[in-house]
């Protein structure tokens, strides 16, 4: 009997240490409380990822065209200003791409341009679960684009949402605040799978 106590016992020290390695996969719930804008940007970063991934025979020049919508919204995310004006535009190109060759990766270009539209328009209304809804469609159109997984997906997003997590937090970025140079400047660049 005490030998199968003490087999219990190591297993579940085992267990708690195995669990402490994969803690970030599972503090993802506290997503929300991110500012408005980091929550888009780690949107945007994962779109950007599935872009990455489409098939080598997508058109490289649209690839090219969603790839600067990333970087657009990764502009308005470190200094805000995702006017509905500013908006439109990238809004329609995204749009006509939906349902496309691009599959989810453009899905979760859409959602990230929601994301970062509806962090700008928390400044005026309160729309912060729809810009927190709208990351999620993000993560969840990701996860079903080719060449990443669910389970790819969490990891990446973990590890993002905890330099993201880490840097405003040392820069004081408060709820609704753009990011800043501060914070981007912190973060970890996201390369095409092959750029290694």
């Amino acid at each position: 009997h005490q030998r199968m106590m003490r087999a219990a016992r190591k297993k579940t020290r085992r267990r708690r240490r195995n669990s402490a390695h994969m803690a970030a996969i599972f503090d993802l719930e506290d997503i929300p409380k991110l500012p408005l804008y980091a929550q888009a940007f780690l949107a945007t970063r994962m779109a950007r990822r599935a872009i990455y991934h489409l098939p080598a025979e997508y058109l490289e020049s649209e690839r090219r065209a969603l790839l600067e919508t990333c970087d657009a919204l990764d502009a308005f995310c470190a200094i805000g200003g995702a006017s509905m004006k500013k908006m439109r535009p990238i809004y329609d190109r995204v749009n006509a791409r939906r349902g496309g060759a691009a599959g989810e990766a453009a899905e979760a270009l859409y959602w990230a341009v929601d994301a970062a539209a509806s962090a700008e328009a928390a400044n005026d209304f309160p729309v912060d679960q729809t810009c927190i809804r709208d990351v999620q469609n993000a993560f969840a159109a990701a996860s079903r684009a080719d060449g990443l997984s669910p389970l790819q997906v969490r990891t990446l997003v973990a590890g993002d949402f905890d330099q993201l997590r880490f840097a405003c937090r040392e820069a004081g970025i408060g709820f609704y605040d753009a990011l800043g140079s501060q914070v981007m400047g912190r973060m970890a660049p996201v390369w095409p799978p092959d750029d290694r």
